[in-house]
């Protein structure tokens, strides 16, 4: 997948529900990850596990691909994701193709259970960089309080990958992964506002103070070069609602200049809700 389509996923506002309290202005929603539009068929997801088990020759990663489709879009029967997750994972070990590893992941990740564990744990080895994404984003969708080596992820926030450190900030504030605000405070002062505007937002769920400065510049920012309108609404909305569930009460004043002028009625509304409860 293109780093542009990499970029909507991450930035799609909708992510913002990604899931999580500190929504991927990804992954909005998290979902959040590579799933828009069900294709129309009338397969269901066992014939589509029995199609990636055939080794058809480009039929496994467009198995796979609607397959991805399907689970966001129906509900897999509680007893019946042990048996899919053990046939993607099969199917994933047995694949050289990329394409289909990378759909397999998407697939993984839409269920949202740590039996998927071991395969992403796998996965984020690889060296493509676009199923490493697609991993990071799934982990993200994961249960709160899942074990699972966060450390593995350390080392993308030392990378050029845009995408990938934006996605790591976001996934460690989503889980409340203790003691990596060190890490992600660094990127406070990056060139890239998207990255900078991430930190700030994944600090703000750890109550960091670090994190005001730049809080206080995303909600003076009424237009950016860097970020869509929607992208920014979006950002400040997962901020109040941030400071709104970990009852941090600071940038009162910002709050205030958002409550009354911001561009955006959502913004408006929300922050005034936000005032009143700090008020009581």
């Amino acid at each position: 997948m293109p780093k542009a389509n990499q970029k909507k996923l991450l930035e799609n506002p909708v992510i913002s529900s990604m899931v999580v309290p500190v929504a991927i202005v990804l992954i909005g929603a998290l979902i959040i990850f590579g799933v828009t539009q069900l294709l129309s068929t009338d397969r269901g997801y066992k014939d589509l596990v029995r199609e990636m088990h055939s080794k058809t020759f480009g039929n496994r990663w467009t198995a796979a691909y609607e397959l991805s489709k399907y689970i966001s879009s129906n509900q897999i029967p509680k007893d019946d994701i042990p048996w899919l997750i053990v046939n993607l994972s099969d199917v994933y070990k047995s694949s050289n193709d990329q394409r289909t590893k990378e759909f397999i992941v998407v697939a993984l990740g839409a269920l949202r259970n740590e039996l998927s564990l071991p395969v992403l744990n796998a996965a984020l080895d690889t060296k493509n960089s676009e199923t490493k994404f697609r991993v990071i984003v799934a982990l993200a969708d994961l249960p709160k309080g899942v074990l699972f080596d966060w450390n593995k992820l350390d080392t993308f926030l030392n990378q050029d990958d845009a995408m990938l450190k934006k996605a790591v900030i976001l996934t460690f504030a989503t889980h409340n992964v203790p003691g990596k605000e060190n890490l992600i405070a660094k990127s406070l002062t990056n060139s890239n506002q998207s990255i900078k505007f991430s930190a700030a937002l994944a600090l703000s769920n750890y109550n960091d103070r670090r994190s005001l400065d730049v809080l206080k510049e995303i909600f003076l920012t009424q237009e950016s070069k860097e970020i869509s309108p929607d992208q920014l609404e979006a950002l400040k909305l997962n901020i109040l609602n941030t400071l709104e569930k970990t009852k941090w009460d600071v940038l009162r004043v910002e709050l205030q200049k958002a409550a009354d002028n911001d561009v955006s009625l959502k913004v408006r509304s929300k922050a005034k809700e936000l005032l009143n409860l700090l008020k009581k």
